[in-house]
């Protein structure tokens, strides 16, 4: 059976994602077989409290991937990474099926120190923002301060048009109009010019993975 590996964003994980949201059944009843991976730091196994230790989120979730997948789908920060794996060995994960990332590709995590102050409870009047990601990431289950450290990580990936430019997998780019994280995503379709691009209007950043024209999306773009 063809695998499909499944990467969330931050704060999330694999089962508050992925299988909350119905993906690995939709991939199973496709004909896949779905491979389930955090990245560091995330879901209910915890991790370091150290930012330097996820210097390399990349290389960490690289470890974590089966060879020979016929493709990924990413949210968000695992976007990032599955773009970031491209970069380093293009081709080498298959398909790619990218959500809930654009423009900000490029640039510093915006929100990163307002969730920060609000995972150490030194906040509590929140923008909508990052009241909606710290929502998805109380999902998860995962540990405040292992989040916090991965906010405040040396910055990483970082990626640029040249690197992009390697490129060889096939990619659909799926987004919302109303992602005030992901739009514009002009920039990184100019990078990506070989790459499909569908954009819906509904449902914002972190209900992306919940609305079922992004699965079947996905998962028309991984039978092609």
């Amino acid at each position: 059976m063809k695998q499909v590996a499944l990467i969330h964003g931050w704060g999330g994980s694999y089962a508050a994602t992925w299988e909350a949201d119905g993906w690995a059944e939709a991939l199973r009843g496709a004909g896949f077989e779905p491979v389930g991976v955090n990245i560091a730091g995330h879901g209910a196994g915890g991790g370091s409290h150290e930012p330097t230790d996820y210097a390399d989120l990349a290389s960490d979730l690289a470890g974590k991937l089966p060879k020979g997948l016929h493709g990924a789908i990413g949210f968000s920060l695992g976007t990032k990474l599955m773009l970031e794996l491209e970069a380093r060995t293009p081709g080498a994960n298959g398909r790619l099926v990218l959500g809930g990332i654009g423009d900000n590709l490029f640039a510093p995590e915006a929100a990163g120190p307002a969730i920060v102050a609000a995972l150490r409870a030194e906040t509590t009047d929140h923008p909508p923002q990052v009241a909606a990601l710290l929502a998805y990431a109380e999902k998860s289950g995962s540990d405040p301060a292992c989040l916090a450290a991965v906010l405040e990580r040396p910055a990483n990936p970082v990626l640029t048009e040249d690197r992009l430019s390697a490129a060889k997998a096939p990619i659909l780019i799926f987004n919302s109009r109303d992602d005030a994280v992901a739009q514009p995503d002009d920039r990184l379709r100019a990078a990506l010019p070989q790459a499909s691009h569908q954009l819906i209007d509904g449902p914002g950043h972190v209900a992306l993975t919940s609305d079922a024209r992004f699965c079947e999306a996905a998962i028309a773009f991984l039978t092609d």
